[in-house]
């Protein structure tokens, strides 16, 4: 297999940078979209038992997404669908920030603020496309608290999945 070769708009774009490989691709894709899913359902799952409710009440919830109100009366078994749902979620959310920061050298050079805006982004995609277009049929954020819910995307959701990709797309060190 020939190595393939991209240019970077950075000072050095004329030094060429072999592209990771697709096994390396995809490690990069998988470890972010886990690390994003497992921060985001340790966050989820606490608040819902620090506020005395039960840690399967988040999930349900997003099982809701695909099945309606009836999820969240169901039993592990929606929560386990929720929870499935949820990291398919981040691992495409993760796919999707790759081929950005893989084709725009700005977003991997700068992986702190590509996360602020990318945890920013899935929040505002999240609430008020995906959520009206689904079964649940509205935003669940009220603009009142949406500050809040950013924050937490920011360093829940999209910190992790930017540092994680930028990792995965430094070159391999040589040995």
């Amino acid at each position: 297999m020939e190595a393939v070769i991209t240019y970077t708009s950075s000072s050095q774009a004329a030094a060429p940078k072999t592209a990771p490989t697709p096994a390396r691709a995809a490690g990069a894709i998988a470890l972010a979209g886990f690390a994003a899913g497992l921060c985001d359902f340790l966050y989820a799952s606490g608040m819902a038992l620090s506020k005395g409710g039960s840690p399967l009440e988040p999930w349900r919830g997003v099982a809701g997404v695909l099945i309606g109100s009836p999820a969240r009366e169901g039993g592990i078994d929606m929560a386990f669908l929720g929870v499935a749902t949820h990291f398919f979620i981040t691992f495409v959310a993760a796919a999707m920030l790759y081929l950005i920061m893989a084709r725009v050298a700005w977003f991997s050079a700068r992986p702190l603020i590509t996360g602020v805006l990318f945890g920013i982004g899935v929040l505002l995609v999240m609430n008020y496309v995906v959520l009206p277009l689904s079964r649940v049929g509205r935003p669940i954020y009220p603009v009142e608290t949406l500050h809040i819910m950013a924050f937490w995307h920011i360093v829940l959701v999209g910190l992790p999945t930017s540092f994680v990709i930028a990792r995965g797309l430094k070159d391999k060190p040589q040995h």
